[in-house]
Order: structure tokens, then C-alpha cells, then sequence
């Protein structure tokens, strides 16, 4: 049997891990995400050398996915010249307001509107306060880039990544020469995309274990690398990716209008193949509006351990309404000032319950994204396929799918995204129609409980829209 090795650079936690060709886990290494490139690599090659040692052997291929627009330049050499310029780093607003004064040429020619975590506005933002680092960046890589260039000495892209710099023409499938030169940038200075099953190049890089050679490839953003590996391919099918942010996509035909998708605050990506188009709906607060009540309840240290305690107990619906905005709000109603609002808290209420109203906040609000995509797209959606950490919390699922108008799908991996950037690189060279797709359990319904929901709803519906 074939083992391949799947990485997945995220917000949080960088995981490594060998699997089978039908996704099973052989051995898997998670580690919290590093905050320079020097020490990503290392952790990366290290956990590799880690889990071969654990399976007895090394992977026959080498994917890597990741978050998009968190990069960093590199100078001639190929060494960063500055920390890991993270998504969520806000310095550059006043960059992205600039940008914004174009939103509706920029949204129509990038499927994006203009917001401080792009690298577009990161490199402006660059440009007027560290001028020298543009000056001496030869290339600018995001994360899943920089790693894959570290263990081939290659510079390379995907196209699902490309499409999240804010620079990028989603027609002509390239960057916009007048965007980049905005900055200061070449087109030269970005990777150019490589398909999902391109190999970068052979493994150069020493890794214990690891037999050189091998080929890696970059399998994508992780959102759209999870999605197609939990089988959403086609229209109709849905994919709710859970993390510290939650991504709700829907496979479409076409695209919105530049005008309604600015005002619904969602974005459109190229499918993993580049057939298709997702458009998006995106919660930037989902698993870290959980972590940060944990930290209020002064169970921040335990963590997602404390969970099953505090929630044993719990009955639902709460009948708490939480809107879960640690940070604004994006889609589908964009409003930057929104914060965090709790209606119907009561002394009755334990922080289980209201850790709970939080997780049904979440879902809620899931649940509208989804609505206003299934219209906007003109698509019926027929499953919802939900992958992430969260799926290992029984109640955030039972709520999931009591709130969802379709059934509810839950992959049945530790990591889906790691296991699915393996997956596609055992297909190197080939097809990504004949990447395999990862076992899935279709959630029992539970009418009662979906009906007690709908009111539930309603109330998060007539709060969310209120105006503040």
C-alpha cells in the first residue's frame, strides 16, 4: 500500500501527516503554527521525519496546503525578510480603504473586495512604511509557497492561493499587470500557478526518513483542498469548513455581479480543478469565538478538553441568541463595527449553556451565509458536507444539522485538509477526477429538535439585521 504525506499550514496548528491511499491516518504530528519561516520549515520537516519514523517508512508524495493570503517576501536567496505577514494582521486598513475607493472594478475583475488582510494591501502598506523590503524582495510566497519552495528549492503556486492576493484577474486566470504595478510589483515577483497536480518539483531537502526525490506539489488553499477531498465537486453540493474561521462555499456556473457581491460581502474562487467557480461566505470568528469564551470561563488553558464537561449537561435549543462577531461581520451583511451581542442570558444560564448559545450562534449564522449563496448562485444545494476540528464536538454537529435545510454530511478525518493535500499528491501527474474521496457520515435528522430551531432563527435573523 501507497503512503503519502499530507501538510496543512494553518492559523493555529501546522499539521504533518502520512495516510493511506483512501485517506486513513498512518501517523500524524500537530504542532502550533510558528511565526517565522526558518521555524515553519523546521517544524514541517521535522514532523515529517517524525511520521515516517512512526509508519516505518517514507511517503511516495508530498502535498501541501494551507492559508492564503498569510505569506512573506523572500529576497534572491530565498530567505524571508521579515516575519510571516499573517491574514488576520490589521495594519494595513487604511491601505485597503485606498483600495476600496475602486471596489467595484476591483471586485469585478478579482471576485474580492478590498480588505487589510490581502497581500495587495499588505505590499502597499509595505511600500509606504518599509520601503526597503519591496525593494529587496525578489518574490513574494504564501505560506503553502515558501514551504514547498523550502523542501524543493522551487517557487510555485496554486491558483487557488494566486486568486487571494487581491491581484489577481479570475477570467484571464493571471495577475493584473495594473494592480501589482500599484505596489510597486512585477508580475515575475509572484509564483506562477501550477495545477493541483503539478508536481513543484523532487524533495531536495533532507528529510529523515524521506527519500529524496519524491515529488511535492502545492494542492491549494486549504479550504478548497478540504472541500474537494470531502467530495464537493459538482453543483448542488456544499462544503462548511470549520476552523478558528468557517467557510461556507457553494459551487457554482457563474459568478455574482460585482455590485450584489460587495453588498453581500462574499467572494468568488476558482474551483480546485479551475472548471468552477465558489463563492464563499465567511465567518471569520467561528472556532475563535469559542476560544475566547473558554479564556472568559477560565478554561482558555484546557481548551476544546473542557468541552465535554461543560457541555454534558446542556439542553437545547438554549434559547440564548448569540450573534458571534469578535470582529466584525463580512457575509452577508457586511459591517466592520459589529461585535459580539447575547440576548436572552439569564441566571438560570450556566457557561455551558452559554458556550453552547455560542455554538448555535455560529450555526446560525452558517445557515444564513448559506441561504443568501443558494440564492444569489441560483443553485439548489442538495448536501451540506461539513469538515474541520469542530466535527469532533458531538453537539456543535447536532446543532449543524438541526439548523441546516439539506442533510448533513461530516468527514470522517481527524484533519481533512491534511489528508486531502496527501490525497492529491498521490494523483501527481495525473488527474485530480481521480482523487479519492474521503469517508463521510451522514448525520441522523431529528425532526423535534430542527422544528425548535426555526423560531430560534428567526429571533438571530430579526437581531443580526437590526442596525447598530
Amino acid at each position: 500500500m501507497r503512503v503519502l504525506a499530507g501538510v496543512d499550514v494553518g492559523t493555529t496548528h501546522v499539521k504533518v501527516g502520512f495516510f493511506d491511499e483512501g485517506g486513513g491516518c498512518v501517523a500524524a504530528v500537530r504542532q502550533p503554527t510558528p511565526r517565522e519561516l526558518p521555524a515553519l520549515v523546521a517544524a514541517v520537516t521535522g514532523a515529517l521525519g517524525e511520521c515516517a519514523a512512526r509508519a516505518g517508512r517514507g511517503p511516495e508524495a508530498i502535498g501541501v496546503a494551507g492559508m492564503a493570503e498569510t505569506g512573506v517576501p523572500l529576497d534572491r536567496a530565498g530567505r524571508p525578510l521579515t516575519p510571516l505577514l499573517w491574514w488576520n494582521d490589521p495594519r494595513a486598513a487604511h491601505e485597503a480603504a485606498e483600495l476600496a475607493r475602486d471596489a467595484v472594478r476591483l471586485y469585478a475583475l478579482t471576485g474580492r473586495r478590498a480588505d487589510p488582510k490581502s497581500p495587495l494591501a499588505k505590499w502597499l502598506w509595505l511600500r509606504a512604511h518599509s520601503p526597503e523590503v519591496l525593494e529587496s524582495m525578489r518574490w513574494w510566497a504564501h505560506v503553502p509557497d515558501a514551504v514547498a519552495y523550502a523542501l524543493t528549492g522551487r517557487l510555485r503556486t496554486h491558483g487557488t492561493l494566486a486568486a487571494r492576493t487581491l491581484a489577481y484577474d479570475l477570467e484571464a486566470g493571471d495577475y493584473d499587470p495594473e494592480l501589482l504595478a500599484r505596489a510597486g510589483l512585477r508580475g515575475g515577483q509572484l509564483p506562477a500557478p501550477a495545477g493541483s497536480v503539478e508536481p513543484v518539483g523532487p524533495l531536495t531537502a533532507e528529510v529523515s526518513g524521506v527519500t529524496a526525490g519524491v515529488p511535492v506539489v502545492i494542492a491549494g488553499h486549504d479550504h478548497a483542498v478540504g472541500s474537494w477531498a470531502a467530495g464537493v465537486r459538482r453543483p448542488g453540493d456544499v462544503a462548511d469548513s470549520l476552523g478558528t474561521a468557517e467557510a461556507v462555499m457553494v459551487l457554482s456556473d457563474s459568478r455574482p455581479d460585482a455590485r450584489t457581491g460587495l453588498a453581500l460581502g462574499i467572494t468568488t474562487d476558482p474551483s480546485l480543478d479551475g472548471t468552477r467557480k465558489v463563492v464563499v461566505g465567511g465567518l471569520p470568528t467561528s472556532g475563535a469565538m469559542l476560544d475566547w469564551l473558554l479564556s472568559l470561563t477560565g478554561n482558555g488553558e484546557s481548551g476544546y478538553a473542557a468541552l465535554p464537561g461543560l457541555l454534558g449537561g446542556v439542553r437545547l435549543p438554549t434559547g440564548i441568541v448569540v450573534e458571534p462577531y469578535l470582529r466584525g461581520r463580512v457575509a452577508p451583511a457586511p459591517d466592520p463595527a459589529r461585535r459580539v451581542t447575547v440576548s436572552g442570558l439569564g441566571p438560570e444560564h450556566t457557561p455551558g449553556d452559554l458556550l453552547a448559545a455560542a455554538v448555535e450562534g455560529t450555526c446560525l449564522h452558517a445557515r444564513w451565509m448559506l441561504d443568501e449563496l443558494a440564492a444569489v448562485t441560483g443553485t439548489a444545494p442538495e448536501r451540506l458536507v461539513v469538515l474541520g476540528g469542530q466535527v469532533r464536538i458531538p453537539l456543535w454537529m447536532r446543532v449543524k444539522a438541526a439548523v441546516s435545510p439539506v442533510p448533513v454530511e461530516v468527514v470522517r478525518s481527524d484533519d481533512a485538509v491534511c489528508a486531502g493535500a496527501a490525497l492529491v499528491a498521490g494523483q501527481a501527474g495525473g488527474s485530480l477526477d481521480d482523487v479519492p474521496v474521503l469517508p463521510r457520515d451522514r448525520l441522523p435528522p431529528e425532526p423535534e429538535l430542527a422544528a425548535a430551531y426555526v423560531p430560534l432563527y428567526e429571533r438571530f435573523l430579526a437581531s443580526a439585521r437590526t442596525p447598530r
